[in-house]
């Protein structure tokens, strides 16, 4: 039988990332989690899942509205709210404290950071952003092979501007995913959420 993890206190060093749609965080989040950088604690929602998204994400954990309620009911969440004026949940789990070195991670919106204020005092926010016309790209290649784009494009400049107000760092994507994680992996250093320090 498996040893329960302890949670997280309110005041133990936590990662958000936080960006728009097809600027590469969630692509740069898999490789940092895959290298034992990060630890990411997924979302639950009650939102279909997109077609690139029928396997899973690292980001999400996806489920029907009757198991999310009663997850919540169970206090299964942290927090949990429904947004953007559509009929789905959102949640997160209570997290655990990450093994070894690995950082607590977890992945947001910028208009979710307000649940993490009322939970974490010590969190660290880094958004990552791209130029407009690469992400524009990125989306239509989705869309040209089967994905929703929604309204993604068309929210990009709010969420870029929601997200500078909080981010203590902001990563641009104009190299390859392994450079942005390789400067993700430098600033959680320098920025003492790993090391001897942390």
């Amino acid at each position: 039988m498996m040893a329960l993890m302890p949670y997280l206190e309110s005041d133990d060093r936590l990662l958000v990332i936080i960006g728009p749609s097809g600027t590469g965080k969630t692509s740069a989040l898999k490789l940092l989690h895959d290298q034992g950088v990060v630890e990411v604690t997924p979302s639950w929602t009650t939102r279909p899942a997109r077609q690139d998204e029928a396997e899973g994400t690292l980001e999400h954990h996806f489920v029907d509205e009757a198991v999310f309620i009663r997850k919540k009911n169970e206090g299964y969440f942290l927090d949990a709210a429904q947004m953007f004026g559509l009929p789905y949940w959102y949640g997160l789990p209570k997290l655990e404290k990450p093994e070894g070195s690995r950082v607590a991670t977890v992945m947001l919106q910028a208009s979710l950071l307000p649940l993490m204020d009322k939970h974490y005092d010590n969190y660290t926010v880094y958004q990552i952003e791209d130029e407009p016309e690469k992400v524009a790209q990125r989306l239509r290649e989705r869309q040209a092979a089967g994905h929703d784009m929604g309204s993604r494009l068309e929210d990009y400049q709010a969420e870029i501007t929601a997200g500078r107000t909080r981010a203590g760092r902001i990563f641009t994507n104009d190299s390859t995913l392994e450079d942005l994680a390789g400067k993700i992996a430098t600033a959680l250093i320098e920025d003492r959420l790993v090391g001897p320090a942390a």
